[in-house]
């Protein structure tokens, strides 16, 4: 036989034995039920409603627990959870207030005397408008009525109450946090270790009490029947702890942490079944980028589709330990066995199942919708264009906005290695945001002078820097080819052929006369990044100092223009 009892905000309710754990969970239930019934008034419906707002379900799982459920939402459903706090007076003088913001979507604020009861009232806001439909309004009047009802009534609250436990505990039960916990540690080079805090009950059915430990740093401690068990639920409090760090998303969304080992778990067809309005926005041999609106969220993203291969790995690798406004946001990626194409036949895309290769996967990498318009065709409108006065200012915003987000790169040990306008977009707001990782690396601290071996000819030719055809590089490779960006969103190049005659020129640190005369500062700072030599080109937060520099003098030139025109 089987002995179930439920815990409802921290109360022991009487045991339920049944031959099955279906059986005992349904007893545990209808004692908890009478319980409650013991407990509460039963005047009338309304006294119930009034003193219970929130429904039944609901009240049978901690306020805590439904922080937790937010939290595996946002997991399970690949989404990004906020929450966002502030201080100001709300209803009741209570000054703490809390809103969630789940896949982009802003859910109402709520207010608490403390930081922890606001945010609990938040996710109970988020999780009533998600279920708002599911609401338990036949329990509720179960429960508020006199104690004297038929059993096939008490027995029809019992069942709904155990359903909605059941559902409840549902995702605890699916999601391994063991296995989320393992893969980020892995991703992040943490140790930890599962330590067994103490054991206690009797030797027939013992309780095992562990905790999680990661670099020293201890977490709650997780309870249950088992030690599998009780890790288990250690990790999961260390999973809520942990999501309150700004990295975490990006370092487990990748994988779904199906097994302990952190393997990654195989994805049916998200892609077809969770978006739709799928639009090409382009192809190459890089594979394809779609625009398709995520169902859930009723959101865009630009979704890239690349045969998963070495170097797909280490774009999504590079993405997920990126999070900077300059930098292209990487929201998940996962795995399908075949490439979505778009059915060339008629305007809209089809799915196509198939695959030339039934071994082959394709990496799906969902990823933050940036404007068609890139660098590369802002400076083509620009070069259209014979008097813009307006370019130099313009240009060096964008040139701040692409060598903060290098800096960023460089202070993560990695470099890019294929910067070139192509490779710059925008955002929704005008944001420059570098994207295509694909070639990224990483630089090894162990190496002669910072330098490792690495694959030959691995960029674009034209904006490669010299030693990159070569077997050693560091990541002053960013740097010459930030130099060339440079001179190409200042420079007036007005055909292809033209900017062929004297690329060549250019790479070799000879810009043309009248650019030194026209651009004197700039000239400086972009031929010393074109250096032939990586040890004699500046560093990137050199480079953006100089920029700073360059936009203070500018700044000057304009307020002395203003001063002229008005004595």
């Amino acid at each position: 036989s089987f002995t179930l009892r439920a815990v409802i905000d921290g109360h022991v309710y009487p045991n339920g034995v049944g031959k099955n754990k279906k059986e005992a969970k349904q007893n545990a239930a209808k004692q908890a039920l009478i319980g409650l019934k013991l407990q509460d008034p039963v005047d009338s419906v309304e006294t119930s409603v009034e003193n219970n707002s929130a429904p039944l379900y609901q009240r049978s799982v901690s306020q805590p627990n439904l922080i937790c459920w937010l939290n595996e939402h946002g997991h399970k459903n690949r989404i990004t959870i906020k929450a966002v706090e502030s201080t100001r007076m709300g209803p009741n003088n209570t000054t703490q207030c809390c809103y969630f913001v789940v896949g982009g979507k802003e859910y109402p604020s709520a207010y608490g005397r403390t930081k922890k009861e606001a945010k609990e009232e938040a996710a109970r806001l988020v999780y009533n408008e998600i279920f708002g439909s599911q609401t338990t309004g036949t329990a509720d009047e179960n429960e508020s009525s006199t104690s004297g009802q038929p059993n096939g009534q008490l027995n029809d609250s019992v069942s709904s109450i155990s359903d909605k436990m059941t559902k409840m505990n549902m995702s605890s039960k699916e999601t391994n946090f063991i296995g989320i916990i393992n893969h980020y540690c892995q991703k992040t080079n943490r140790h930890h270790d599962f330590m067994l805090v103490r054991k206690t009950g009797l030797s027939h059915c013992p309780i095992f009490f562990y905790k999680v430990v990661i670099d020293g740093k201890e977490y709650p401690e997780g309870e249950g029947k088992t030690a599998k068990e009780a890790k288990q639920n250690a990790a999961h409090l260390a999973y809520e702890t942990l999501q309150e760090q700004s990295d975490w998303n990006s370092q487990v969304s990748f994988r779904s942490a199906a097994s302990e080992d952190g393997t990654p778990s195989s994805f049916s067809r998200p892609f077809t079944s969770e978006f739709d309005s799928i639009e090409r926005l382009g192809r190459g041999g890089f594979g394809r980028v779609y625009k398709a609106r995520r169902k859930l969220e009723e959101r865009f993203f630009a979704v890239k589709i690349v045969r998963f291969k070495e170097k797909a790995r280490r774009e999504v690798g590079a993405l997920a330990e990126f999070q900077h406004p300059n930098i292209v946001r990487y929201y998940t990626a996962w795995t399908e066995p075949s490439e979505y194409k778009s059915d060339s036949s008629s305007e809209s895309d089809s799915t196509s199942q198939s695959s030339s290769d039934s071994s082959a996967q394709y990496l799906y990498i969902q990823m933050e919708l940036c404007d068609k318009k890139t660098l590369k065709v802002w400076i083509d409108e620009k070069n259209t264009q014979r008097r813009d006065h307006k370019r130099r200012e313009e240009g060096l915003v964008i040139m701040k906005q692409i060598v903060n987000g290098v800096v960023y790169i460089h202070s993560k040990r990695l470099l890019h290695r294929d910067l070139k306008p192509a490779n710059i977009m925008f955002g929704r707001e005008g944001e420059v945001k570098i994207g295509d990782f694909g070639l990224v690396t990483t630089e090894d601290n162990e190496s002669d002078e910072n330098l490792i071996e690495r694959t030959k000819r691995t960029g674009t030719k034209s904006y490669m820097a010299p030693e990159q055809s070569h077997s050693t590089y560091d990541r002053k490779v960013d740097i010459f080819a930030l130099g060339l960006i440079y001179f190409e969103v200042l420079c007036n190049i007005s055909t292809h052929q033209e900017r062929a005659k004297i690329w060549d020129d250019i790479r070799g640190q000879k810009l043309p006369t009248g650019f030194s005369l026209k651009f004197p500062q700039e000239h400086k700072l972009i031929t010393s990044m074109l250096c032939a030599m990586p040890e004699d080109r500046p560093e990137a937060s050199k480079v953006k100092t100089e920029l700073e520099l360059i936009s203070l003098a500018l700044d000057r030139e304009h307020i002395m223009k203003l001063d002229n025109r008005t004595v």
